[in-house]
Order: structure tokens, then sequence, then C-alpha cells
């Protein structure tokens, strides 16, 4: 795993035990989630896309402010 990833698996296992997010139409568990981004690559990726998505806009939108 590289720095963002183990970032945001560090993340993941901070969250409280009753912590769930929807992606579709499926709910994952805080444990679930652990499980499914350690051993799913591809699941892995998508994850990690999303957060340069996230991570873009909120440089966008806090430029804008200024």
């Amino acid at each position: 795993m590289n720095n963002l990833e183990k970032t945001i698996l560090q993340y993941l296992e901070t969250r409280n035990d009753g912590w769930t997010w929807v992606m579709g139409t499926k709910v994952y568990s805080k444990e679930a989630t652990i499980e499914k981004f350690k051993k799913d690559k591809r699941f892995r990726k998508l994850i990690v896309e999303q957060a340069h998505l996230l991570a873009i806009d909120l440089f966008q939108k806090g430029s804008e402010k200024h």
C-alpha cells in the first residue's frame, strides 16, 4: 500500500464501531469496509479515486472564497 492508501486505512480504523457508509445500494459497516479495502484492489482503487476527487473539490471551493 502507498502512503495515501495507508492514511485512508488509518482513517477507517479510527471511525466509531457504528460507522457506516453507502455506495450505490450497498451499505458498508466499518469492519466490512476495512476488510474490503485491504483485500480488494479494485475497491481500494475506487476509494483512492474518490479521495482524490474530494481533495480537488475542497481545493476548488477553498480558492473560490478568495
